[in-house]
């Protein structure tokens, strides 16, 4: 006598129970859980890469800011944190930003307008100085200096309503009546004198150099995938526990 074919009979019961409603909707719900899971592997994935990229970008050799700006004065973000050189002229323009602390003084950021020999404007960071001192004026000479490339700050909405606070392009170009480049560069060395009114230089505020490899994001990606993975496993099982019944 021939044994029933168990295995056939076990799949064809398993494919009726997949296309019940029931079944088909946990389907539907299994796929948008995968989808979102990918997604957001994928994001975290990209993020990883771009701190790689930004990794590589600043310890690359300094380069023109003018080789690094478009015509509308952007650039790329895997950019920030680069070392570039500067070639052009310090002008009249120049903001205190108060609340900027060094070393635990409080004191201001001398932030002044740089212009590109191209006829760009950049805002550059001269250094720090401490509350209720006046900065002595920069040379108007044509000078060649190298600082960091940052990004601009961020803060709450409308923070630059009513004075500047931030360093922000737009907030800015108000300001000083003329377009300027996204983001700004801060001075890299080590000279100053606060007494003298010669802002003292700051650490840059963006990672720089090497960077340790992001594993929380590398990780973070590799977890949303095995979720992915588990989803799938779990609906599997289910679906053929409830077709045994």
């Amino acid at each position: 006598m021939t044994p029933p074919n168990t295995s056939e009979g076990g799949s064809e019961q398993t494919w009726r129970t997949a296309l019940t409603p029931r079944w088909l909707a946990a389907l539907l719900a299994l796929i948008v859980l995968v989808a979102a899971f990918i997604v957001l592997g994928r994001w975290q994935w990209d993020r990883t890469q771009d701190i790689l990229a930004a990794e590589r970008s600043a310890a690359a050799a300094p380069i023109d800011l003018a080789d690094l700006v478009d015509d509308q004065g952007l650039w790329n973000n895997a950019d920030i944190g680069r070392s570039v050189n500067l070639q052009g002229t310090f002008t009249d323009d120049e903001l205190l930003l108060a609340n900027r602390e060094l070393d635990g003084q409080a004191g201001v950021w001398v932030v002044s307008s740089f212009e590109l020999d191209g006829g760009k404007t950049v805002a550059v960071v001269r250094g720090w100085l401490p509350d209720d001192t006046s900065p002595a004026p920069g040379s108007r000479e044509s000078v060649n200096i190298q600082g960091v490339l940052h990004p601009d700050e961020e803060f709450y909405e409308g923070a630059n309503a009513t004075r500047v606070v931030t360093i922000d392009a737009d907030a800015l170009a108000d300001a000083w009546g003329e377009d300027v480049i996204d983001g700004y560069v801060m001075l890299g060395g080590d000279q100053g004198d606060a007494a003298r009114g010669i802002p003292v230089l700051v650490p840059p505020t963006v990672q720089v150099g090497d960077v340790p490899f992001p594993l929380q994001n590398f990780f973070y990606a590799i977890q949303w995938w095995v979720f992915a993975s588990f989803a799938v496993v779990v609906y599997a099982r289910w679906l053929y526990l409830d077709a045994k019944k």
